[in-house]
């Protein structure tokens, strides 16, 4: 009697871990499935975002060009002018702080206009 107990008991708990296991693997091929589509969707989002980008780059051009019909989209298209406008005040600036340096300094990379390191003394 007692072996068939202990029998019986161990059928129990092979069959639990067996159920166990199984339930795991499905909940594992569910969240990795959770993850390819995810995955997926991001790359979808990635991707019309590019095609949005294209598209404005398109409406933009002929906003310049003159060919723009839509009233609506040229309003849109007015503050992308005033802020290529400000950049390109700001690297005529840049240009010209940069042609202005003192000859003798060491060459600085592009875009590096931090302060030179004077040794603690104040110029």
């Amino acid at each position: 009697m007692a072996v068939t107990v202990a029998r019986e008991l161990l059928d129990r708990v092979v069959r639990s871990v067996r159920e166990g296991a199984t339930s795991v693997a499905r909940e594992s091929e569910r969240l990795a499935r959770v993850a390819r589509v995810r995955l997926e969707i991001g790359n979808l989002q990635a991707r019309l975002e590019d095609r949005y980008t294209e598209i404005g780059r398109v409406v933009h051009a002929r906003y310049r060009a003159g060919s723009l019909r839509d009233p609506e989209l040229g309003r849109l298209c007015e503050p992308a002018e005033v802020l290529e406008a400000e950049i390109r005040r700001l690297e005529q600036e840049l240009a010209e702080l940069r042609s202005s340096e003192p000859r003798g300094e060491p060459a600085r990379p592009a875009g590096d206009d931090r302060p030179q390191n004077t040794g603690g003394f104040s110029l």
